[in-house]
């Protein structure tokens, strides 16, 4: 089959996990093109595969913080974008000649596959957002619902709703109940492929008694402030190094920092989940993806949410049941440092619930989509 994959762009957590699906695909022997705008677009060129570039969806956000009356406010030309982006959607599958589409939170491509008669798969971690909660303006949660109406009634029409996660992690709307699948998480390594610290920390030349934390704040500028943060406190953390990924759309030259020797800074890697492995600590967004891999090897990680993102805050929340996580303010350095050192000083008793770990490896999410996906000409 020639399977065409749309990817919600902002920040490269939908791209990541979408690029791990299409391996996997590739490898049964199927085509696999990508679509995808903004961050996700920079990365899956990156990574070398054949991308069109979408119109760009904007958010609006300052200081590690969503900001969502100006979000709303900005969003007056969100019909022309959509109906721009169908028309570019419409011309690719023209050109293209998809068998199968799998959208990945872009909510244009159901309705063109729809209108083209192309069979339809939707990728998604939150069905019921929530970003009014935020705030009481009554003309935000009027417009939270007209959109929760709008996606209801656009995912009907889809073959399948696939969900990167495990049973019971998402709030399901009960009309789409019959039409959900919990797939399990996208990984580019399962678990058992992954290799150890040691073997990884004697690649990249890290000694294997150095206490070492990583920092990664996905694809967006929306975590810059995170990483001036760390900068700013880092003589103080008390580790040896701190590798820092800053993502595709953040400068590195932008940070202050004092101490070449201990912080190491990076823009870009493949397969980030090799540095997770490689370090004590990882701090990171609390992104969907991001949060599947942190599982996946069993890490203690401290994870931030931005200010007012919901689907965050939703995400540190699933994670607590593993006990491996913490959390702190994106903006209050002081709380950031004593989190960090606290959570330095009992990583001995860092134990993942191992009755939630065994229920979480049960699912294989790229095997389960291709089954899904196949079973359309089966």
């Amino acid at each position: 089959m020639r399977i065409l994959i749309t990817s919600f762009g902002v920040g490269i957590g939908h791209a990541s996990r979408d690029l791990a699906l299409a391996r996997k695909l590739r490898q049964a022997g199927h085509e696999v093109i990508f679509a995808s705008f903004g961050s996700g677009y920079n990365y899956l060129k990156m990574n070398r595969q054949e991308t069109y570039d979408m119109p760009t969806m904007n958010f609006q956000a300052d200081e590690g913080e969503i900001n969502i009356k100006d979000t709303v406010k900005e969003s007056k030309d969100i019909p022309y974008v959509f109906i721009k982006t169908m028309y570019k959607e419409a011309r690719i599958i023209r050109q293209i000649k998809p068998d199968v589409i799998i959208a990945d939170s872009t909510y244009t491509s159901p309705i063109t596959a729809k209108f083209l008669n192309i069979p339809c798969f939707i990728i998604t971690n939150d069905l019921t957002f929530g970003f009014s909660d935020s705030t009481e303006s009554m003309s935000i949660k009027y417009f939270e619902k007209s959109i929760r109406k709008f996606i209801k009634e656009i995912t009907r029409g889809c073959k399948k709703i696939l969900i990167p996660d495990i049973e019971g992690t998402v709030e399901l709307p009960s009309k789409l109940e019959g039409k959900t699948e919990y797939i399990g998480p996208l990984l580019h390594k399962n678990p058992d492929e992954i290799e150890s610290k040691t073997t990884l920390r004697k690649r990249y030349n890290f000694n294997d008694d150095d206490v070492i934390i990583l920092l990664t704040v996905g694809g967006s500028e929306f975590g810059e402030v995170l990483i001036k943060n760390i900068c700013d406190i880092s003589k103080d953390i008390n580790c040896d190094r701190i590798i820092i990924f800053t993502g595709l759309e953040i400068k590195t030259e932008d940070f202050n920092i004092n101490d070449t020797d201990k912080i190491i800074i990076k823009d870009f890697t493949p397969y980030l989940v090799d540095w997770m492995q490689i370090s004590d600590l990882t701090i990171a967004l609390a992104g969907h993806t991001t949060s599947m891999e942190l599982i996946s090897i069993k890490k203690p990680n401290i994870l931030i949410p931005l200010k007012n993102h919901i689907e965050q805050q939703k995400n540190i929340e699933n994670m607590e049941k593993y006990e491996i996580t913490s959390t702190t303010d994106i903006n209050d350095s002081k709380k950031l440092l004593e989190t960090i050192n606290d959570t330095l000083g009992r990583l001995d008793s860092i134990k993942i619930n191992e009755d939630q770990y065994n229920e979480f490896v049960k699912y294989d999410g790229k095997t389960n989509a291709l089954k899904q996906i196949e079973s359309l000409y089966k």
